[in-house]
């Protein structure tokens, strides 16, 4: 049976999904606030390839995961600010998530 992959909506959809679920045990308060307020206007998640840090943290495949990474747009002068990198599987069944947030040191 072939795996079921996520279309690029489902998987910004799910990106989304997850940072909220484990954003307030990540984030500092301030951050999770201001994500909280500017989300409907100013939020964002990009889908990406991979970049080449993630293969030191988990095993990698490049043809199968993507990297989303989720923040709040640039907003009354202030620069973008980049709140979560994540890495995703395109197979719906991988549960799997591993991710890198702003202000915490791996």
């Amino acid at each position: 049976m072939e795996p079921q992959h996520w279309t690029l909506d489902e998987l910004c959809d799910h990106a989304f999904d997850l940072f909220e679920e484990l954003a307030a045990d990540n984030l500092k308060e301030a951050e999770l606030a201001l994500y909280q307020q500017q989300y409907d206007a100013n939020g964002f998640v990009d889908i990406n390839e991979p970049g080449a840090d993630w293969a030191e943290i988990c095993n990698l495949d490049p043809e199968l995961h993507v990297e989303a990474v989720v923040g709040i747009e640039e907003m009354d002068g202030q620069p973008e600010r980049l709140l979560c990198r994540m890495l995703l599987s395109r197979d719906k069944e991988d549960t799997e998530v591993h991710a890198l947030w702003a202000g915490v040191s791996n």
